[in-house]
């Protein structure tokens, strides 16, 4: 289906169209109410001027038998007559050319009823008047000429439609141009999309004042692609670090894969010849196997968190994970000093702290956080776990992740703090990035991949929780995970 024509003109020519089509109908309407209203009027006054005429002429009428023949000559000018009427309707003088004022018949009702009425002519339209003469003997009738009434019209008709004329072309350019202006925000914002869609995101519309409807779509507009741009942004930013990512997991796996090469091309060159030899070479097999599974666990646990898999919530004692994260570490490593404690040292007491969260998932990023302060502090260092509701005020932390949450709401705190070496605020702000190491040839001698805090940072970041860290060089490290409290606390003794 063939869309209408109209349909195809802009807003700009619609609207100036629309605009002077209805001041047309308005000019034609007033103009026309004019006009009748005045000939209305001068024929009111006619008529009035008729009555008191035809009843004078009427009284001062003589009796029968002295009258004159009037021959109905023009008695009051060229654009008035009088006619007489016998007592039937018919004419009782002579007029060469007769208006055509009805039928005998008419003339009596005409004369009985009293109200003028309008004879059409060639020459124009007359009114007439007629009335009873005093001694009832007959009829007079007085035609007073419209000709001026018409003409008065037709003069006021002309110069209405002139005026009118000249008023509708004044009005189809005002009309253009302030739709020009009016349109004008939106003729920027045109160019403005035309822009963007080019592929410059960081243009804005200028206009977006709120108290105009052009100005409220700009400033929607402005919101829209500034959410734009940072989706497109992100999305850059994402794809960057996924081939960082993918060319950090290729790098990592390829010197295990390597090693295990190696291993095996002198083996089968005849290279180890005892047994000495090949024990060493399946440690190190061993030792790189292991360090590969652990770096494709790391990757899939991301991966995983990445797909935004449902978490499986439950009632959570922070409490309870932290004391289990201790002992562990303590059985692993029983050189190192690995202590739990109040996030307030200054109480002597736990609060056990609850929260809905996936059990798993926060065990493993207490777990996570005890390891890398291990792994990465020297031996006589210290290692505390602390766990509470955080202070209201403080130092604020040098980098952290994660959703900011509401002020006011209940929140359950797990840190995880050590006495190491800390670190310099460029490792710092990338301390959770993924497979960043500070150390790279001394996490691998302990098989780290770089993959630990970022694991943290995503699993508290899926629990609408935030991760803080406090470190200096020489100062040592403070993480601390913080998570909305689901249910109401209690204390117990320590």
């Amino acid at each position: 289906m063939r869309p209408r024509p109209w349909r195809q003109w802009t807003v700009r020519a619609r609207m100036v169209v629309w605009i002077t089509a209805l001041g047309t109908v308005a000019l034609i309407v007033t103009n026309t109410a004019g006009v009748v209203l005045l000939r209305t009027y001068l024929t009111n006054r006619i008529d009035g001027q008729l009555h008191a005429q035809v009843r004078g002429i009427a009284a001062r009428l003589p009796p029968p038998p002295e009258r004159q023949d009037t021959k109905g000559t023009p008695t009051f000018g060229p654009s008035s007559r009088m006619y007489r009427f016998d007592a039937t309707g018919n004419r009782v003088d002579a007029e060469p050319e007769p208006l055509p004022l009805g039928t005998p018949a008419q003339i009596v009702l005409h004369g009985t009823d009293g109200r003028p009425y309008t004879v059409d002519t060639a020459d124009g339209s007359w009114r007439v008047k007629v009335a009873a003469e005093k001694n009832g003997d007959g009829y007079v009738a007085l035609a007073v000429s419209l000709s001026e009434v018409t003409s008065t019209g037709d003069e006021l008709l002309l110069a209405n439609a002139a005026v009118a004329a000249l008023v509708l072309l004044l009005m189809g350019v005002a009309a253009a141009s302030v739709v020009r202006v009016g349109l004008r925000p939106l003729t920027r914002m045109e160019r403005t999309a035309a822009e963007i869609a080019g592929g410059d995101l960081s243009r804005r519309v200028t206009d977006a004042d709120p108290h105009t409807e052009a100005g409220r779509l700009g400033t929607a507009l402005n919101m829209m692609l500034g959410r734009i741009e940072e989706a497109v942004d992100e999305q850059a930013a994402s794809e960057q670090r996924l081939r960082r990512f993918l060319a950090d997991a290729a790098h990592e796996l390829r010197t295990p894969l390597t090693t295990l090469q190696g291993f095996a091309e002198l083996y089968l060159r005849g290279g180890m010849r005892s047994r000495q030899d090949v024990d060493e070479a399946m440690y190190r097999i061993e030792s790189e196997a292991a360090r590969m599974r652990l770096l494709v666990t790391d990757l899939m646990t991301l991966a995983r968190l990445d797909e935004e898999r449902p978490l499986h919530r439950r009632p959570v004692d922070l409490l309870e994970i932290a004391a289990d994260a201790v002992r562990d570490a303590s059985i692993r490593m029983p050189t190192r000093v690995v202590g739990l404690s109040a996030l307030d040292e200054r109480s002597d007491t736990f609060e056990a702290l609850t929260v809905l969260a996936d059990a798993d998932r926060v065990r493993q990023v207490v777990t996570n956080l005890v390891a890398n302060a291990l792994q990465h502090t020297p031996e006589h260092a210290r290692v505390a776990v602390r766990v509470g509701r955080p202070p209201g005020s403080g130092e604020p932390p040098l980098v952290s992740v994660g959703e900011l949450l509401a002020p006011g709401t209940p929140t359950a705190a797990v840190e995880v703090a050590d006495t190491g070496p800390g670190m310099a605020h460029r490792d710092a702000v990338r301390a959770f990035e993924r497979l960043f190491r500070a150390d790279p040839s001394r996490s691998r001698r302990h098989g780290g991949a770089g993959l630990g805090l970022s694991i943290v940072a995503s699993i508290v970041r899926k629990h609408g929780g935030r991760v803080e860290l406090w470190t200096a060089p020489g100062r040592g490290a403070r993480f601390r995970v913080l998570l909305p409290i689901s249910s109401p606390t209690k204390e117990s003794p320590c």
